[in-house]
């Protein structure tokens, strides 16, 4: 089975500033010789409760408040997103190129192709220092603090 890459988490800390958690590490559950699935977040309702948002960074046109989203975004070489953050989690999929996601306390960390990322509100960019087309999948789940 090819490598699942880094599987990367973001909260919102009590400075109301974005911070990455400890790369997660999920262990496989077997459900035959050949497959197996990785349970890497789970909520028992939606709106999810209690993901701490600081809406100073709010960009009102890509969550829904009650519901989910499901996007699909491309980035070319040197494109640079607004900082923003959306009160939601993300569930994101890099599927190509390598992009660096940079949070509004100055922390960043790069993403490649295979890396996935569970966002709980952060305010947060995304830059392309590359020379490729990022391109990444997103579904973003409402939340309430």
């Amino acid at each position: 089975m090819p490598r699942l890459g880094k599987i990367v988490s973001t909260i919102v800390n009590d400075d109301n500033k974005g911070v990455f958690e400890t790369d997660l590490d999920v262990t496989p559950t077997t459900l035959d010789p050949k497959a197996n699935i990785r349970r890497i977040y789970s909520a028992a309702r939606v709106p999810v409760p209690n993901i701490k948002f600081n809406a100073a960074d709010e960009l009102h046109s890509i969550a829904n408040k009650q519901g989910a989203e499901f996007v699909l975004t491309e980035l070319q070489p040197g494109a640079i997103s607004p900082m923003h953050a959306t009160p939601s989690v993300d569930f994101g999929v890099i599927l190509s190129g390598e992009v660096v996601l940079v949070l509004d306390s100055g922390e960043e960390k790069i993403m490649s192709a295979g890396d996935v990322y569970v966002q709980k509100s952060t305010s947060h960019r995304w830059e392309n220092r590359g020379t490729e087309i990022v391109t990444l999948v997103v579904v973003l789940v409402a939340a309430h603090p």
